[in-house]
Formats: structure tokens, C-alpha cells, sequence
């Protein structure tokens, strides 16, 4: 378990996770940071930024029947 003066190294290496596109890994590493210091800014807007890319990157462009609407404008 990450102690709260490891927040900080994890974040770095959360951040070097991402560049690597592991996004998963890099999410697990934020949350923990986050659960373990709520007020951390960096760790949360990271998160933030690497839930949103998953989230498109899994998004089902023909999913929908309704070919005709555009899934990025939902």
C-alpha cells in the first residue's frame, strides 16, 4: 500500500504509465493516490483525463442502429 509521502512518486510514476498507454495500471496508481489524499489536485485531474481517453478508446462507433448520428456530439 502507497504511504502518503509515496503520493507524490506515484503520481511520476502514474505519469510514466501513460506514456506508455498503460492506462489501466496509471488508473489503479491515481486512485490509490486519491483514496489516500483527496486534495491532490494533479491526481485527480490526470485521472480524470485518463478515464475519458479509455473511455473513448472503448467506445463502440457501431453500436448504435442510428448510423446517422454522430457518437463524438452525444
Amino acid at each position: 500500500m502507497i504511504h502518503m509521502k509515496d503520493t507524490d512518486a506515484t503520481v511520476i510514476v502514474a505519469k510514466q504509465l501513460i506514456s506508455e498507454q498503460k492506462f489501466g495500471e496509471a488508473i489503479n496508481c491515481l486512485q490509490n493516490v486519491v483514496n489516500l489524499d483527496n486534495k491532490n489536485q494533479e491526481a485527480i485531474a490526470l485521472l480524470e483525463q485518463i478515464q475519458k481517453i479509455v473511455e473513448y478508446q472503448n467506445r463502440d462507433l457501431f453500436g448504435s442502429t442510428n448510423l446517422d448520428m454522430d457518437p463524438w456530439f452525444e
